[in-house]
C-alpha cells in the first residue's frame, strides 16, 4: 500500500532519499516514471500520479526516466563518475 499522494508529492519535491524504491512518480504530460528523488525539474502535482513498482508504471504505460533510471536499481544518474578502471 502507498502513503498518500500528497505525502508522496511532498517527498518528490523535497528529493527525499528516506522513499526511494518505494513508489514512483508517473507524468502524464511527459509519459515518464521517475523515481521520487530525480534530479529533474518537478512537475505540476496535478500532473503527477505515483505507482508502487516499475512494472505498474510500464503497464500504465510510461517509459522510464533517463535521468534517474528508475528500472535499473543500481545504476548512476547521470553525470555521475562510473569509471570501472583504476
Amino acid at each position: 500500500m502507498l502513503p498518500d499522494a500528497d505525502v508522496l508529492y511532498a517527498a518528490l519535491v523535497a528529493r527525499d532519499p528516506g522513499f526511494e524504491g518505494r513508489a514512483y512518480a508517473c507524468v502524464r504530460t511527459t509519459g515518464i516514471f521517475c523515481r521520487l528523488t530525480c534530479p529533474a525539474r518537478v512537475a505540476k502535482r496535478e500532473n503527477v500520479s505515483f505507482r508502487a513498482s516499475v512494472q505498474e508504471c510500464r503497464a500504465a504505460g510510461f517509459r522510464p526516466c533517463k535521468r534517474c533510471f528508475p528500472d535499473q536499481a543500481l545504476r548512476p544518474r547521470a553525470g555521475s563518475s562510473s569509471s570501472g578502471a583504476s
